[in-house]
């Protein structure tokens, strides 16, 4: 048996079905590009927006590093005047200060005689 044919009545009958089909599939791909093209178009203005806030963090590090490293410096100078102004204290000081002498025990007794009363602790009886 040989294979059917359609007549041409009936393939011109599919040919609105088919033409309806093949509008509703190229209508659906385009609303779906479009949808795919807003998706990525959001992306990009998220992703420009995050790269902006990564530029501005960034300065203010580089502001911050910056800042730092003055105050470093200074601080390092104020320490270094300090330590000329010592020495120089010392050398050209109104008066040289004395070497200070620790006591000894001898010392301290001769300037501070003992009273010993007999006494070994504060509650013994008078």
């Amino acid at each position: 048996m040989a294979p059917s044919r359609r007549t041409p009545q009936s393939s011109q009958g599919d040919v609105p079905d088919i033409a309806r089909a093949i509008e509703a599939m190229v209508a659906a791909m385009t609303q779906q590009s479009t949808t795919m093209m807003q998706r990525r178009e959001a992306s990009m203005q998220r992703q420009t927006v995050l790269l902006e806030q990564q530029q501005l963090v960034m300065q203010q590090m580089e502001a911050a590093r910056i800042t730092a490293k003055d105050a470093y410096w200074q601080h390092m100078e104020a320490l270094r005047q300090l330590e000329e102004n010592r020495a120089t204290n010392l050398v050209f000081g109104p008066e040289p200060r004395p070497a200070v002498r620790e006591w000894s025990l001898e010392d301290f007794l001769k300037h501070h005689p003992t009273k010993f009363g007999g006494k070994t602790s504060p509650n013994a009886a008078d």
